[in-house]
Formats: structure tokens, sequence, C-alpha cells
């Protein structure tokens, strides 16, 4: 059913008009009334009708002052002209207000009913081609999603077949950022409105979520490589507030093509790996990265824990071994100078404090089992030299390891 305005001065024009038009096309119409040109405005705000039927001299606000008001808001709506004025400089605004007819009165039934059906199907038609158009567009939204998300697995070396001719964007230089977040309420939700956010600050790509991570991809602007930290910056403070969660971010360099993409995420991903506890983002220039950094697969990176959250879980599980800075350093990428001032900051110990702690809270466990003598705890906590063992155990804890078994069986 189709809603159709009548606007007329005259309530024996409208309702004579009604009438008419529900007995020649039962049941295909709801109709209003509007009895001056300011009544009609309102009434199309509030009905949105498909038709408007208008009266040219109405008191107040004419019909044609009206039909110009109603065009601002709703250029395509069907509009016909219904006066009994033959006026050449009526006609001449009529047509350039788009006016679709101008019928003379009295009109007869033969041509409303003409009129009715002629716009009736241009309104069908119209509708058709609209959902056509809705349909294809959004066809083409979901290929590029489905591309989006390929192509950028595919830079984040999760996948490793696909057409770079079939790239949704065509990047001649741009770098990824990195970003980790804890688990989100409303998930879906939180991410297409961070993606949505992303894509209105440049022109970008995202990937889907992949565990904790996903990646953005922007397309570089020709401010350069300093540029991109206070970019980030601003991002993230921005994301955080969609995501209601603190977010960290990796960011690596601007490169170009395909490869230079994917050697970018790397980077983004190793800078988001080595970010320290007390920041929030980090370029991979301020990471400094030994030679034997480069061949590390993100795959292997890309999980929850920082790098120190997993250099600690490391020394946790080898702490009876003979470790060294440098060997830990090294095995993580990172200079012993960094490496330390970084562990210290991060745990509030030295290396060595740390291991030590590690050796001596389990050599008390050990001890506390009297099937083992102490030069048996003393190698399974990594020393090779009972009597250094002794004096560093005292030294932590105020006793030998022999006063300190003494006492732990006097209080048992």
């Amino acid at each position: 059913m189709y809603k159709l305005l009548i606007a007329d001065d005259e309530p024996l024009e409208r309702e004579g008009l009604e009438l008419m038009i529900q007995r020649m096309l039962p049941e295909q119409f709801l109709i209003f009334h509007a009895e001056n040109g300011r009544s009609a405005i309102q009434q199309v705000e509030r009905q949105r009708p498909d038709i408007v039927f208008m009266d040219i001299k109405m008191p107040g606000i004419h019909g044609l002052e009206a039909i110009a008001e109603i065009r601002k808001t709703y250029p395509a709506m069907k509009i016909v002209i219904l006066t009994a004025y033959d006026y050449f400089t009526y006609a001449k605004e009529a047509i350039s207000l788009g006016v679709n007819e101008y019928l003379l009165k009295p009109v007869k039934k033969e041509q409303i009913v003409a009129v009715l059906n002629k716009l009736t199907e241009e309104i069908a038609t119209e509708k058709k081609m609209r959902d056509a158009q809705l349909e294809t567009k959004e066809k083409l939204a979901q290929l590029y999603t489905l591309s989006e998300t390929t192509f950028t697995l595919f830079l984040m070396g999760r996948i490793d077949d696909f057409d770079p001719k079939q790239a949704p964007l065509d990047f001649h230089k741009g770098f990824a950022v990195a970003i980790q977040l804890e688990a989100l309420p409303k998930q879906k939700q939180v991410l297409e409105q961070m993606r949505d956010y992303a894509k209105s600050v440049g022109e970008c790509l995202c990937s889907p979520l992949v565990g904790h991570h996903f990646s953005l991809f922007f397309q570089a602007t020709d401010d350069g490589e300093e540029k991109t930290i206070p970019f980030a910056q601003r991002l993230l403070k921005q994301l955080e507030k969609l995501a209601q969660t603190p977010i960290k971010m990796g960011i690596g360099t601007i490169q170009s093509g395909i490869d230079g993409l994917k050697q970018s995420y790397k980077e983004a991903a190793l800078a988001l790996y080595y970010l320290p506890s007390f920041s929030r983002v980090q370029h991979i220039h301020d990471v400094p990265l030994t030679e034997s950094a480069e061949p590390i697969n993100p795959l292997a990176i890309e999980t929850h824990q920082s790098m120190i959250e997993q250099v600690e879980a490391f020394l946790h599980e080898n702490y009876h071994r003979d470790l060294s800075l440098e060997e830990v350093a090294a095995s993580v990428h990172l200079t012993p100078h960094y490496f330390s001032k970084l562990f210290k900051k991060q745990t509030g110990q030295t290396f060595i404090d740390y291991v030590t702690t590690l050796r001596i809270e389990k050599a008390k466990e050990l001890l506390r089992d009297e099937r083992l003598n102490i030069k048996e705890v003393c190698y399974d906590v990594g020393y090779k030299d009972p009597n250094y063992f002794s004096r560093v155990f005292k030294k932590w804890t105020t006793l030998t390891p022999k006063e300190y078994r003494q006492q732990y069986s006097s209080r048992s």
C-alpha cells in the first residue's frame, strides 16, 4: 500500500479526491490530508508519503513554497500539482522544482488514475533498482571483507597462498601496527567500532582477531617515519576509549610493496613483543635488537605473554642450569645491556638477583626434605660448589643451609 498526501485548502476538494481514488483504486493508498502549505510540510515529515498532490493557491505558505521546502529533504518524492491556475510562471517554477505532473482542475477521473498508476509503477521500479543496488553493494562489501581478511592474514604470515593482484588496496608505501588487547565484552561489536575508527583516520586494512591480537596496515603519507609514532599514540587513545580496556601496540617501519608490508608487520610484532610493561606503544626503532632477531617468526611471538613474562617462565624452569645474562639476552635477541636495564625495570630486580632468589627459594623447599643431603640440594638448584652455595644461602637468609634445616626441623 502506498501513502498519498492531498494538500488543498478546500475540504470538499480533498474529500472528493480521496473518495474518487478509493473507488477507482481500492486498497492501494493510505491517504492523509493537509489544509495549507505549512501543514503539508509537517505531514510529509511525519508520514513520509510516496506521492503528494499539492494545490498552489493556499493561505500562508503556498503550494510552490511548500514543494521547494519538501524538495530540500526529499528530492525524489513524487509530487503532482493539482490547481485551477493555468499560469506559465507557475508551470515554469513547477518544472524547476522537479514536479512530476501538473494537472488542471477540474481533473477527470481517468487522468488521476493514469497519473497514479504511472507514479506507482515508477516507485516500484525505483525500489527494485535500490534493492538490487543494495544487494550488489552488500555482496561487494562481503567480497571486500573476505579479500581484506585473506590479504591481512597473508601479510601476517598465517596463510601462504594469495594472489597480490586481488589485494583490496594498492599499497605503494605503508606500515603495520600490531595490537594486543585483553578479552572484550561485546567483542564483535567493539572490534567493529575499532576498525571503523581506524579506517576513518587513514586508509587502512584491518586483520581479523587472532587470539588477543589484530593488525592494521596503513597507507603511508609523505610525512615520513617520524610521524608514525604520534599518529599511533593518538590512535591508541581512541581505541582504548572504544575498548574500555588497556591496549598495547607495536609499530613497524614504512615499507614499499607487499613484501615490504610483510616486513613491517614482522617489525610491528617484534616491537609489541619487546614492549616494556610500563609502556603501551613502541616503534621497532626503539628496540636494540641483535642481528639474530630477523629470522624470528611472528607466529611464535603472537602470544598473550610479553617477552619478559616468557623470560621469567623460562627462568623458573631453568634456574638449575648455569645461566648467564648474555645467554638469556641472546635467546630473546636483545643486547645484554638493554636486556639488563629492561629486566630490572620490569621485575624490580637485577637478572642475577632474580635467578638467585629463585634458587634460594627452591633450595629452602628442598632442604625441608631430610632425605636429601645439602650437597644434593646445592647441585639441584644450580650451584657447583657447596661452600659457595652456603655463603650465598646465608647472605640471602642469614642462616646456613644446615641451620635452616635444623630450624625448620625444630618447628616441625
